[in-house]
């Protein structure tokens, strides 16, 4: 399945991470956390999903700071080759969009980044 594959592997990656990567919302606020959710554009031999990573916390750097990180991880070169983890094969590419908001009720930044994912599922 491509979300928990995609879950795993930046979990797997960013070891900060793990445990800290929770699907639309959290309601564990006691450090940084990822929220992650991924939305079907295109279905077909290669199938193409939005990608969208919100990292939260008070401090606005830190969300900087891991969102570079994850920007290393999956911001690949137009000619890089698709990678393969779990049972899914894919490319990924950041997109345009995205921004910070404050979250004033838990005094939270939000800053959300959208990566587009190429992807198929792994055969053999």
């Amino acid at each position: 399945m491509l979300e928990l594959d995609m879950k795993n592997y930046i979990e797997e990656s960013i070891q900060e991470l793990k445990g800290r990567l929770f699907p639309v919302m959290t309601t564990d606020i006691s450090k940084l956390s990822v929220l992650y959710s991924i939305t079907d554009v295109t279905a077909g031999h290669t199938n193409q999903s939005q990608l969208t990573l919100t990292v939260v916390w008070k401090d606005y750097d830190a969300c900087v700071m891991m969102h570079e990180q994850l920007k290393e991880l999956l911001a690949m070169e137009e000619d890089e080759p698709f990678k393969v983890f779990g049972n899914t094969k894919f490319h990924s590419e950041l997109s345009a969009g995205g921004g910070s908001l404050f979250n004033d009720g838990p005094q939270m930044w939000e800053i959300s980044k959208y990566y587009i994912l190429n992807w198929r599922k792994k055969h053999g």
